[in-house]
This record gives structure tokens, sequence and C-alpha cells, in this order.
């Protein structure tokens, strides 16, 4: 019997390769597909061979079924496929370019849109031929984004950033209902991004546990979202953001007690 397969669609800054080892640590197969030749350089030489590199750009419908064809030759099947879209720059209104944005927009739904139905569609054929033989399918199939939270959280100055990232939870339902009767789960993981918060450091300030998700963490709750321990848990956004959407306006720090 085959590896469990997983499919890492962009790297990001470093969630792609958290997730990459921590897919691997617990004997997965994992493909990498990245537009960029250099971050999967980078890629490489942080994980060597515990990873499959393809050179693709995942944001078109050759560029996926390339990665799928990739994928199947290398590995038999794919059991798991993990998006991380891009951000876009944070811009005042306006100041957008509208035309750059419709391209970064159609690098968000639309690669979501065209990677659910690509990889499902090898899901469900995968699913069916276990069904002829009247065999269960020997790992839990499913779909995950990764977004920054500006997904679910607007700020000023970040109407790219909000609407791009945001347009990925509608597909991420859509797909939950649409494969439901194969199986198939479609969730989300909404965090934090340390890159905001290196640059903004009053962010953190806005955050009761003092700091941005680490990306081990976001590996581990896509490891988790994708097991079979989640089997119930479908069109569901995990939002790692410290306490952030519970606190009413900025986390203050106690003061100390004085020694009386």
């Amino acid at each position: 019997m085959r590896a469990p397969s997983v499919v890492i669609l962009g790297l990001g800054r470093a969630a792609g390769v958290a997730c990459a080892r921590r897919y691997s640590d617990a004997g997965w197969a994992v493909t990498i597909v990245d537009s960029s030749q250099k971050n999967l350089d980078r890629a490489e030489d942080d994980l060597g061979d515990l990873a499959n590199y393809l050179h693709e750009d995942q944001s078109t419908k050759l560029g996926l079924k390339n990665a799928l064809s990739g994928t199947l030759e290398q590995f038999e099947g794919v059991d798991a496929v993990i998006h991380i879209p891009p951000v876009p720059d944070a811009v005042p209104l306006q100041e957008m370019d509208l035309s750059q944005f419709a391209q970064d927009f159609e690098k968000s739904a639309m690669t979501s849109l065209m990677a659910g139905k690509i990889f499902g569609s090898e899901m469900i054929r995968e699913i069916r031929e276990h069904e002829l033989n009247t065999e269960r399918p020997p790992y839990p199939k499913s779909l995950l984004q990764i977004l920054g939270i500006s997904a679910i959280r607007c700020d000023v100055g970040s109407v790219g950033p909000s609407i791009a990232q945001g347009s990925m939870l509608p597909v991420m339902k859509a797909l939950a209902v649409e494969y439901a009767p194969y199986g198939i789960r479609s969730n989300a993981i909404v965090a934090i991004r340390s890159r905001s918060e290196e640059i903004e450091p009053w962010l953190k300030e806005r955050t009761p546990l003092g700091r941005a998700v680490r990306s081990r963490e976001i590996a581990d709750t896509a490891f988790f979202s994708t097991s079979a321990e989640a089997g119930f848990i479908t069109a569901h956004s995990f939002v790692l953001d410290g306490g952030r959407s519970a606190l009413n306006g900025l986390s203050v720090e106690p003061e100390p007690k004085s020694e009386d």
C-alpha cells in the first residue's frame, strides 16, 4: 500500500516548508509546487529529499494539471491538497492598481476553485476505484486553504489582502458541500502572519498571547485538519489569532504588584 500523499500549492513565507516537514515526519509523501524556482531551491536546501519539487505555475489550469500528473507519477495518489496563496501588498484603496489587483484576485479565488476541481476529480476517481473493489479508501481526503488574518479582519489601507484572502472562504465552503457526498472535506486555516507583526510591532498589543503564530503551529493545525481525527470537521476555519478576535481594544500587560 502506498504512503499517504499531500500536495502543497505555494510555499508562502515559512508555512509551506513547515507543513512539508510535519507531513514528512509522519510518513507522508510530499509534493511541493511553486511558480518560483528560487522558492523551490530554498525549500530543497531546507528539506532535501523529504519532498518532491515541481516548478509549475499553480495559478493556472495547465500548471495544476501538470502538478497532479507529476504527483501521480511519483506517488500514485493524492490524499490532501494544501493551498497557500500569495498575499497582495497592503495599499490604500485610492492608490490601488485595479488591473494588478484583478490578477492577484484571480490567483486566489480562481486558483482555489481550479485546484478543488482538478485534484478533487482525482480524489473521487480513487474513491470510486476502491468502492469497485469493495474497499474503503486507506486515507481520508481533504482540501485546505492557509490564509492570513486579513481573510476575516480588515485594517485601513489593506483593501487588497482583505478581498483577495477573504474570497477564498466561500470557495472553501462551497467545495465542502459539493464534495461531502464523497467524504472529501474542505477547511481553512486563518492565521496571524509574522510578516505584518514584524513590520508593525504595535499589532502585538492587539493579541492577548502577545505574538504571531509560529509556522510549526500552522503545520500542526494543517496536519490535524487533514487527519482521520478531524473526520467530521468540514467547511470550517481554524482561526489562529492568539485570542485577538475575543479582545475588546488593546491588550495591556498587568502592572507588577507592589511589595508592601
